[in-house]
């Protein structure tokens, strides 16, 4: 007590008011664990950068099948095996981004690539093919995007695999554009014999 003696009894408690104290007490942690569930299960922003990066690459990867099916078939062939095999990594990249998402907007978002390639190919397909009357148009259409598709490897993808701290060497980008064109000569030089 305050006179330094034993501290005094605590008040009687009532067997409604200690039970009444229990319930509340037991409430009130029910009532935490629902509030750390919920926010457990709160749905994270949709990575809408990322997915409008995969969409454009599946447009631009889809054209670039239906540009090669109609100029060649084996180079079709040979363009969407490679880019299935690219697609399926960028795919389940993808999809797992999008696993906080609920359910519809996961799936919507997953099945628009496959569509939006689909597309894009058939509408790479109908150009090309409707330029097919027109050597110099057919020709530069592809010639555009095979430069494109080179420019995009060589200072982007090359750069970014290569990221050493160093300054980008010139004369990587040469050897690659080089090759290509010996490629291209040697082709045509092969054709005429």
């Amino acid at each position: 007590g305050p006179a330094g003696g034993p501290a005094p009894p605590p008040p009687p408690v009532s067997r409604a008011t200690s039970s009444g104290g229990v319930r509340q007490g037991f409430a009130a942690q029910s009532q935490k664990l629902q509030d750390a569930a919920r926010n457990d299960q709160t749905v994270q922003p949709f990575p809408w950068p990322f997915a409008i990066a995969v969409y454009i690459d599946c447009a631009l990867d889809g054209m670039l099948i239906g540009i090669t099916l109609v100029t060649g078939q084996s180079a079709g062939l040979f363009m969407a095996v490679a880019l299935c095999v690219e697609m399926g990594f960028l795919g389940l990249t993808f999809s797992s981004s999008t696993t906080s998402q609920p359910l519809t907007r996961k799936l919507a978002a997953n099945i628009m690539g496959p569509i939006i390639l689909s597309t894009s190919a058939l509408i790479g397909g109908l150009v090309v093919n409707s330029l097919a009357q027109s050597p110099e148009a057919l020709v530069g259409f592809t010639a555009f995007g095979t430069a494109a598709l080179l420019y995009m490897v060589c200072e982007e993808l090359l750069v970014a695999a290569h990221d050493s701290g160093q300054d980008h060497v010139w004369w990587v980008d040469l050897q690659v554009y080089s090759g290509f064109l010996f490629s291209m000569v040697l082709k045509k030089a092969l054709e005429a014999y």
